[in-house]
């Protein structure tokens, strides 16, 4: 419930967000003061709304991991297998560390974090160390209002609602899916005849739980003038990449727990919460 709630109130405000800036066709001065006001407030409530999605699904998992220690039985089925592997210190460790690392990674990647070397952030954008900058209007849901933050010369941030929601979304799930690739390595070899299916799903999680890679790649291979031409090109491909990648990094973590849940059916029964395993 308080999961949902955040999420009707980040569409909400931004319904309603959007529905104000059908007003800004015509700018004055006063009238975009105003409006930035606004959109501060529309970026606090966007910040609340995640935060109670976040406690949301904190909640969920804990009301799950709370059944399995009063229990003392790990349930074999595959929805309660990701709250089992996050309550061993090993494997939540793992998904900390590569949430942390993938989502530095992505926010670099997609110009979240910006750092140009080359240029003067004075000369070419009059910036102010430390600043922030707000541009409330005008675009698609979600991709406005745009802050701009000066840390330093040559270096800021560039936060659009849209990707910082995905810089979050995307991070979590890959360190879901490495956390789940690391617990299916370590449990191969209780399972020999199905010892190659955890390592497959491992090695699909450490690729599917890198949607950007390819992107850099490419964009190293070119350099120049040609990787901003394909940068744009990405960004005008941007929903598709969306629409394909988080698919796909929400099934992976069920495959694999799928199969590991019948691995451990099939021979490998995990009696206790706290113990490994009894074959």
């Amino acid at each position: 419930m308080v999961a949902a709630a955040g999420v009707l109130l980040i569409s909400i405000a931004t319904a309603l967000y959007s529905y104000e800036e059908g007003f800004m066709d015509f700018v004055t001065p006063s009238l975009a003061a105003l409006f930035a006001r606004v959109a501060y407030l529309y970026l606090g409530v966007l910040l609340v709304g995640a935060a109670l999605v976040v406690l949301g699904v904190r909640g969920f998992l804990a009301q799950r991991v709370a059944m399995m220690n009063s229990k003392g039985v790990a349930p074999l089925d595959p929805g309660w297998i990701i709250p089992y592997v996050l309550t061993q210190r090993s494997f939540r460790r793992y998904f900390v560390g590569s949430t942390v690392l993938y989502g530095l990674f992505y926010a670099f990647i997609t110009s979240i974090i910006v750092y140009q070397p080359t240029v003067d952030f004075v000369q070419a954008y009059r910036a102010v160390f430390p600043s922030v900058l707000i541009g409330p209007c005008c675009g698609p849901p979600l991709y406005t209002p745009i802050l701009t933050v000066y840390l330093v010369n040559h270096l800021g941030l560039l936060m659009v609602p849209l990707t910082v929601m995905l810089l979050v979304v995307v991070s979590v799930l890959v360190g879901v899916n490495f956390a789940l690739a690391a617990f299916a390595f370590s449990n191969r070899v209780r399972s020999p005849g199905r010892s190659w299916i955890g390592g497959l799903g491992a090695v699909v999680g450490l690729f599917t739980g890198c949607p950007t890679c390819a992107g850099l790649f490419f964009a190293n291979i070119i350099g120049g003038a040609g990787a901003v031409s394909f940068a744009a090109l990405l960004s005008f491909y941007q929903p598709l990449f969306i629409a394909l990648s988080i698919p796909v990094l929400v099934a992976t973590p069920f495959l694999i727990s799928r199969s590991l849940s019948k691995v451990i059916k099939d021979g490998c029964v995990v009696i206790e919460a706290k113990t490994a395993s009894k074959g």
